[in-house]
């Protein structure tokens, strides 16, 4: 009686059989891979929005920095500041004289911007400080698919020819950022609009 009462205990302590362990290896590799492909997809989601998010952040500043000096352009002059000879839809020149000096060779007396593309699909915007040398190159902004500067009189036409942008009134800044693609957006280009006053604008001279 008593070794019948034994080998009953014995049996009812008995582990699991291989089938139960291959049943439940497989769940928990299931289970494992579940979660694996949900924190990989998470991490490239939150890339994509990063690299969007900084793309968009650094062109807005971008665009911030050159409207102040693009609008400061001209200050201590006696005329708008641009520098025709290096000026054009895609690039830009400007003199001011802060140091009231006539030398025009202080740091942001003579600044260029410059979309420059090594014949990809998108750019840099460049800011370039002549008083520094090449020290003053600074990349504002990449991932920018395009830079236009628009120019217009007093009486708000577009001026064309670039020997009369000497008569700028005010200038329109549009850049272009190409966004990735995210999880649940395609691949997008954003356009950011800036309208710049010129303060020294042959008009504002004439009035004083």
């Amino acid at each position: 009686m008593k070794s019948q009462q034994v080998s009953s205990r014995i049996s009812n302590a008995a582990g699991f059989s291989i089938l139960e362990l291959v049943i439940s290896m497989a769940i928990t590799l299931a289970v494992m891979a579940a979660a694996t492909t949900l924190l990989a997809t998470s991490l490239r989601t939150r890339g994509r929005e990063n690299t969007r998010s900084e793309a968009l952040a650094s062109t807005q500043r971008a665009l911030n920095i050159m409207s102040r000096e693009i609008g400061n352009t001209g200050y201590g002059l006696a005329d708008n500041g641009i520098v025709i000879a290096d000026s054009g839809t895609s690039s830009i020149r400007v003199r001011a004289n802060l140091n009231n000096d006539p030398y025009l060779t202080g740091a942001d007396e003579d600044i260029r911007y410059v979309y420059q593309n090594s014949g990809g699909t998108t750019g840099s915007i460049v800011r370039y400080d002549n008083s520094l040398g090449a020290a003053g190159n600074v990349v504002l902004a990449t991932s920018i698919s395009a830079l236009v500067l628009t120019y217009f009189d007093v009486n708000g036409n577009v001026i064309a020819n670039a020997a009369n942008y000497g008569n700028a009134e005010r200038l329109t800044i549009e850049v272009r950022v190409d966004l990735p693609a995210s999880l649940e957006q395609p691949a997008t280009t954003v356009k950011l609009v800036s309208d710049v006053a010129l303060r020294n604008a042959p008009n504002t001279l004439d009035s004083f």
